[in-house]
């Protein structure tokens, strides 16, 4: 039987941050000469014993190796030794062949072998063998100068609540920087764990940026050449920034193993760089207010989006910050009504959207620390419609100024209810069921049109007019807001009048219609009497379920589009592919069975963060 050695290997960078030496091998040697200088070896302490080897020094022990085993990425090795050592019976000597080191970043360094130490094993008898277990952590004094070699930087750190009996915070972004004379450098990032830790993994080319990067990488300022970076800390929250440590807060000159206790006792937001302002409609769509609505129609004009008006309560998007020229800001939004959507705007004919025109919104989030296991508590900061002495100064809306206040960037500023704009416009489209297929204006009702507004935002400082300033405004936008009541659904066969429809889509059955019942079946004719009607449709279709025979397939010719606001008209059934032109009618060819043809309906409307559904109709009927 075989004497086995297994164990684990790891090195350390701090007391609370170790890694395994996954990347190296294990080697075990016999010693040559069993003499004073061994036993003294055998009882030394592994830190007095470290030492890197040359290419001389490893070939002249290589006839004296008698196992070697890969470290896993937890550490952990395992290796049998040959029957020659059953025979010598001594100390073994431990080297670590290191190729690469944890988190390593630079993979351009030729091995390292170094002796660990000198060891007289203690064998046991176990189920697997007779076994010598051994577990060591090599100091980080010397194993950051192995990660050193192998320009392999790394920070390790814990960032915790200060105000709070020292909890620790996680989920936060920790940004380590070197402050250098020239530009300062991202050396790396990392998220907080459950416990608050991070690490930071880095090489020297991370911080070694000058003006001549990349022909000359040196750390500046200079001399010397190879010093460390000069690091401090940024934090941020989902990425909002946290003002934390500045440049002045630096640690200088680290070394290649940085370790870190972080304490953070308030969360404060400072200030965006960047100007509050009107950018978009719609927090999904995020259509730009200039750039993709069309002068000519007012709708969008986007690949893959193009063609929609607008329509109940729309996002207005862009950026708000909490000061305008060094003081507390406030900003607003008007509106103005065009003739067409290339009108000239009117310098005097802005109007205030005001607080009852707006429903609640988040502008922004309070971000505070709470203590426990979720240290770090984001509260949505809503507008509030229904009060508006606690949000609003009069139609002005002014940015909390609270530090820990975080102003929405990129995101909704402000909803409007564009119904407050237009109002809802009511079309009745009672008519006879048997008029299903033929045009429903204007006899039922006049087609309502698409309405133009543009609208913009100012900004100012709080009760200061004289700093008034606009911050985006957009072309008119087209804005549609029509309800259709009355609309008759499922033709003869389940009439239904149903209210407050987006669109008007009714289908019968021509040969329903003609009968002297609603409950007429199909024999060897099927036409089929379809109506929409909306100012934006975007499609028509009709398709039959029910069963087939095999290889049999039908349904009906694509339904082009009339000039708004309505599309309407006869079909028939067809074979698909239609080979046949004239004998294209398949009803005598359909199996005796009840089936059910749909009528769907899509209007381009869009509230910049969605659009609708497909607006249907139905009618069943029997083949017989």
């Amino acid at each position: 039987m075989g004497f086995i050695l297994k164990g684990n290997l790891t090195g350390e960078i701090c007391k609370d941050c170790k890694e395994p030496l996954f990347g190296s091998i294990v080697r075990f040697y016999r010693v040559a000469n069993l003499d004073i200088d061994v036993v003294t070896h055998v009882t030394a302490n592994t830190k007095d014993t470290l030492q890197i080897l040359n290419e001389k020094q490893v070939k002249a022990k290589s006839k004296l190796l008698l196992a070697e085993a890969e470290i896993d990425a937890n550490g952990n090795y395992k290796t049998e030794l040959t029957g020659e050592y059953a025979e010598y019976d001594g100390p073994i000597m431990i080297d670590i062949l290191t190729k690469k080191v944890y988190n390593q970043k630079n993979k351009d360094r030729e091995s390292i072998q170094f002796t660990l130490t000198t060891l007289q094993p203690r064998w046991r008898e176990t189920n697997e063998g007779i076994v010598f277990y051994w577990k060591y952590c090599i100091h980080s004094r010397f194993w950051c100068r192995i990660r050193e070699l192998f320009d392999a930087w790394v920070i390790c750190g814990q960032l915790l609540d200060c105000k709070n009996d020292n909890v620790p915070i996680p989920g936060i972004k920790v940004i380590a920087i070197d402050d250098d004379w020239i530009h300062d450098d991202q050396l790396g990032s990392d998220i907080t764990d459950a416990n608050g830790y991070f690490r930071i993994d880095y090489t020297s080319k991370d911080f070694k940026q000058t003006f001549l990067s990349p022909l000359i990488n040196i750390e500046t300022p200079f001399p010397p050449f190879n010093s460390g970076p000069d690091v401090y800390f940024n934090l941020e929250i989902d990425g909002t920034p946290i003002e934390f440590e500045k440049p002045s807060d630096k640690r200088e000159n680290v070394g290649p193993c940085l370790c870190v206790r972080l304490c953070l006792e308030d969360i404060i937001i400072p200030d965006i760089p960047i100007s509050a302002s009107f950018t978009n409609f719609g927090l999904l769509r995020k259509i730009k207010i200039q750039d993709e609505i069309n002068s000519l129609n007012g709708k969008t004009q986007r690949t893959g989006f193009n063609d929609y008006a607008f329509y109940r309560t729309i996002n207005l998007i862009g950026t708000i910050t909490q000061k305008l020229n060094g003081q507390p800001m406030e900003y607003m939004f008007e509106y103005q009504e065009v003739g067409t959507p290339n009108s000239a705007l009117d310098p005097l004919g802005w109007l205030a959207v005001t607080p009852d025109m707006i429903p609640p919104t988040i502008i922004g989030n309070h971000i505070t620390l709470i203590g426990g296991p979720n240290p770090v508590l984001k509260t949505p900061y809503i507008t509030d419609s229904i009060a508006p002495g606690v949000n609003f100064n009069g139609n002005w809306m002014p940015v909390p100024q609270e530090g820990n206040f975080e102003p929405h960037q990129d995101a909704e500023i402000l909803k409007l209810n564009t119904l407050s704009l237009t109002g809802m416009t009511s079309i009745d489209m009672t008519s006879p069921i048997n008029t299903i297929g033929t045009s429903t204006s204007p006899s039922v009702a006049a087609p309502v049109r698409n309405r133009y507004f543009a609208i913009r935002m100012k900004q100012r400082e709080i009760n200061n007019a004289a700093t008034e300033v606009v911050a985006g405004t957009s072309k008119p936008i087209a804005i549609f807001n029509v309800k259709y009541d009355n609309v008759n659904k499922h033709g003869n066969w389940a009439p239904e009048i149903a209210q407050n429809q987006l669109a008007s889509v009714s289908i019968n059955i021509d040969e329903i219609v003609s009968g002297t019942t609603g409950c007429n079946k199909i024999t060897n004719a099927l036409h089929v009497k379809y109506h929409a009607r909306n100012e934006n449709l975007s499609s028509v279709s009709l398709s039959i379920t029910g069963p087939k025979a095999p290889g049999q397939n039908f349904g009906f010719a694509t339904i082009p589009l009339m000039p708004a606001p309505e599309t309407f008209g006869s079909a028939e059934l067809i074979h698909l592919p239609q080979t046949d032109p004239v004998n294209f009618f398949p009803v005598n060819d359909l199996l005796p069975c009840a089936y059910t043809i749909h009528l769907s309906t899509r209007v381009k409307l869009t509230t910049g963060d969605g659009e609708p559904g497909s607006i249907q109709d139905f009618i069943s009927f029997c083949k017989v």
